[in-house]
Order: C-alpha cells, then sequence, then structure tokens
C-alpha cells in the first residue's frame, strides 16, 4: 500500500502566511504539518508517499526530495498550469497509486491529529470504496457534514454526505478528518483529462450513488484543521503540552 499527501493547496486563510510560506510546511509546535503527516503514512507502515503539489510548489518538493530523511520514498507530483483539486491530484498520480496495490492511505496535508493510522488501515474492508477515519469536534459543529448509520460504536457506514447522494436515513454526523484508506477503484470514478475535480463531490458522492460501500471509523485522539491561525495555535498548545506531559513521565 501507498500513501498520498493533498498538499497542492492555496492556504488562502492562513494569509499573509502562505504568501511565502506553502500551509503544508506551516510548523505546528515546531514541526512542519507535512513532515508530520508523512510520519504518521510511515508509521502505519507506508514506505513509499506522493505528495502533489502547486502553490509554492518549489518549496514543498525541496522539502520532501526523495523522502528518505521522512523515513519513506517520496515522489513529488507537480501541478501545473493549475491546480488539479483534491480528485484531480489524485487522478493525475493514478499510474502510481495503483502500483502500489488495490489501496492507498491518504491524508490531507493541513490536518493535524494524533490518530494511530495502523487501526484505520486494519479496518478496512476490501469490498469497500473507501474507509474513512471520523472525529467529532463540537467547538466545529459546521463541519459535521458527514452521516453514518451504525454511530453506536467506532465503527460506521456512510449513509451520505452533505445531503448528497440522497438525504437517506442516518445515525449521527461526524467530520471527515482528511485522512482515509481508498480503493483504486475510486480513481475510475474520477473525471482525466487533467481537470479540477474533488474527491468527495466527484468520487465518494457518485460511489454512494452506485450502491459503493463508504465506511467509517472514529478513531480516539485530537484532530485540529490547520487552516486558520487560530486552529494553529490550538493545535499547537494541545501538542506542546502532550510534550510536556511525555518528558515529565519520563523524568
Amino acid at each position: 500500500m501507498r500513501g498520498f499527501v493533498l498538499a497542492a493547496g492555496l492556504g488562502t486563510r492562513l494569509r499573509p502566511l502562505t504568501d511565502v510560506l506553502p500551509k503544508p510546511l506551516v510548523p505546528v509546535a515546531g514541526v512542519p504539518l507535512l513532515q508530520r503527516a508523512i510520519g504518521q503514512l510511515a508509521a502505519a507502515g507506508v514506505r513509499q508517499v506522493g505528495v502533489n503539489t502547486f502553490h509554492l510548489g518549489e518549496q514543498v518538493a525541496q522539502f520532501v526530495q526523495d523522502g528518505a530523511h521522512l523515513g519513506v520514498r517520496a515522489t513529488v507530483f507537480a501541478e501545473a498550469p493549475a491546480i488539479l483539486g483534491t480528485g484531480g491530484g489524485l487522478k493525475n498520480a493514478e499510474a502510481y497509486l495503483r502500483d502500489g496495490g488495490d489501496a492507498f492511505l491518504l491524508a490531507n496535508g493541513d490536518v493535524w491529529h494524533d490518530f494511530d493510522l495502523r487501526a484505520l488501515v486494519a479496518a478496512h474492508r476490501p469490498d469497500a470504496l473507501a474507509t474513512l477515519a471520523v472525529c467529532r469536534a463540537p467547538r466545529r459543529p459546521e463541519l459535521h457534514q458527514v452521516f453514518i448509520r451504525g454511530a453506536g460504536g467506532n465503527r460506521g457506514e456512510v449513509a451520505h454526505i452533505r445531503g448528497a447522494p440522497a438525504q437517506a436515513p442516518s445515525d449521527g454526523a461526524v467530520i471527515y478528518s482528511g485522512v482515509g484508506v481508498y480503493s483504486t477503484r475510486l480513481l475510475e470514478l474520477l473525471p482525466g483529462g487533467g481537470v479540477e475535480a474533488c474527491l468527495v463531490r466527484q468520487g465518494l458522492v457518485p460511489g454512494l450513488a452506485q450502491g459503493m460501500r463508504v465506511d467509517t471509523v472514529e478513531l480516539p485522539g485530537a484532530w485540529f484543521d490547520c487552516g486558520t491561525r487560530a486552529e494553529v495555535l490550538r493545535a499547537s498548545a494541545y501538542a506542546l503540552r502532550g510534550r510536556a506531559a511525555a518528558q515529565a513521565a519520563r523524568a
């Protein structure tokens, strides 16, 4: 199984910082988001990771290099002349992802979490289109847009996303964390030709409409959408508290 980190975003909500620094290289507690994302993929057993780039892509490519210093073998997929979106970025790397097997582990390059992704990989079923790591954040009710069935435990199945393809009965709403295991069958649903596409609207939603199964796993841990300065600060404070507690325990 190969991994992939979506790292092409413009980071408009973090301007003016992202006018000079790409969002995936924004540090949380001193560690760039991209470095942490790749490290977590490696900890889950992934040894080859693709990274797409667009905004200030040269900086991202220079940081990643061949990935050896990050514990993986990395391949950079530069997007030009236009950004391809979450779905288009994956379609652009289709051959690479298929060469890694029947599924790949995907991570957004602008989130911070402390999930154990080995549990996510272990939960993925071969017949599922995807298995999404989901979470809940009471402070961010607007992000709870994945409606699932079987919400009593940590496992569930997606009924609909933002009311699409149909507002089927559900047991509750959760947040898609930006991390998931995806079957390479998803790539067949995404438009080709180098056009911009959305992973959710043009991948997951059509798959659900065709009766494909999308599972969810609610993993223990913290999660932050680091698209704003406020969330970067919250994530940094949380990470530093955890680091201090770990150091105290070892003392």
